[in-house]
């Protein structure tokens, strides 16, 4: 079955996680890279831009105690809002619909997820729909939304402790067109307390690029 991009959010082992997967038809000369508390995902080949606008941006961007994980552009743009006081929910929310679907021949969904502390959150702009939903995490949950065919928020098989077999995890999914793969894994103690107390910050990052690594 092919889904496109998949964004997952998740608790494992005490630690919430969010991940994310690139599979792609059209544009699978893609990969993944680390830049401080983001990852970007962006073509091999720069040309590719010309054709599709929608294939380069930063999939992953890390807060003091939140990790949001999107499938485009809309990633910055809920970070910040996070940044600035707003709860994950509304940020997901005001920006699924400020953005919209992406105008390309396909109207592919836009995909969001956040998590904070035991809290998880995922979202999809379709033509025609926006939903959100919040999800308090048990240890052993994971959580997906896809562009196609799994565009319901189902549960996922991905657990690891560390952000790269989770990144390895995320790309291992037995969906078609894997091309790469990125994770954010919350520090030890992070969101141990409730009532909005910091415990920590520093999330791990990984990314998994086969095409780089052989």
């Amino acid at each position: 079955m092919y889904v496109g991009r998949i964004v997952a959010v998740g608790r494992s082992k005490g630690r919430s996680f969010a991940a994310y997967r690139v599979s792609s038809r059209s544009f699978p000369n893609r990969r993944a890279e680390i830049r401080e508390r983001s990852i970007l995902v962006s073509p091999m080949n720069p040309a590719d831009l010309a054709r599709n606008p929608y294939i380069a941006y930063n999939c992953i961007r890390v807060l003091d105690d939140a990790a949001i994980v999107t499938n485009g552009t809309h990633t910055d743009m809920i970070a910040e809002r996070i940044e600035d006081g707003q709860k994950p929910f509304d940020a997901i929310a005001l920006c699924l619909v400020a953005f919209g679907y992406e105008r390309d021949e396909l109207d592919t969904p836009r995909l969001a997820g956040a998590v904070r502390g035991r809290t998880a959150y995922l979202g999809i702009a379709k033509r025609g729909e926006i939903r959100v939903k919040e999800f308090r995490l048990r240890d052993g949950d994971a959580f997906m939304v896809a562009t196609y065919e799994k565009t319901d928020f189902d549960a996922v098989g991905l657990s690891d402790d560390s952000a790269a077999m989770l990144a390895h995890g995320a790309f291992d999914l037995p969906f078609e067109r894997p091309v790469c793969a990125a994770a954010a894994l919350a520090p030890e103690g992070l969101g141990q307390k409730e009532g909005g107390e910091r415990m920590g910050s520093g999330f791990e990052l990984a990314v998994y690029n086969p095409t780089k690594e052989g």
